[in-house]
């Protein structure tokens, strides 16, 4: 498997005990034309664990003070907004799965942002069709099995990184694993 099928050596982290104060930051562009609009859109979409805003984070390197990512990241175009509704399935039935909260850190991202964190030219953050994602409980590896049984049900089609701290899913219509812990 080449770096080409999966997403790279990510490194859009934090330490864990800065997540939420990062992440939470996310959410200042709350009323901005483009979140009322992606709103809007998503209210249709029937999610049953997540809102709009989590699927417009914007990383958490974007909001590192002095980073060298901080900024870099943006909202994802309309033109995009119907690519990220098969992820939102499968995020859905992956929370069921696992029955505990899931956090999205991080899914659309601009080529600036995705060049800047270590992302793959040809990543899915880019088409607004991947997640990355964390669990309050268990392991990365813990957490990409259950989002396979999901997928091995029908749920999704895609691909399944697990990284040290997080989990990349994708709905890039293919299946695929990979390891890069």
């Amino acid at each position: 498997m080449t770096t080409d099928q999966t997403e790279g050596g990510e490194r859009d982290i934090v330490p864990a005990e800065l997540l939420d104060s990062v992440l939470g930051q996310s959410f200042s562009r709350a009323d901005t034309p483009e979140m009322v609009a992606f709103r809007e859109f998503f209210a249709e979409q029937s999610a049953r664990h997540f809102s709009a805003d989590e699927f417009m984070v914007l990383g958490p390197s974007h909001h590192v003070p002095g980073g060298a990512c901080e900024g870099k990241n943006a909202l994802a175009p309309s033109s995009l907004w119907n690519n990220v509704v098969p992820l939102i399935a499968a995020m859905d039935a992956i929370r069921d799965e696992l029955g505990e909260p899931v956090r999205i850190t991080n899914c659309y991202r601009s080529s600036d942002y995705n060049s800047c964190v270590g992302g793959v030219s040809n990543s899915y953050h880019k088409t607004f069709k991947a997640a990355d994602w964390v669990c309050g409980t268990g392991t990365s590896a813990d957490w990409a099995a259950a989002a396979a049984r999901v997928r091995d049900r029908g749920a999704f089609t895609g691909g399944i990184g697990i990284y040290e701290t997080f989990v990349h899913v994708d709905v890039r219509g293919q299946s695929i694993d990979w390891d890069n812990r």
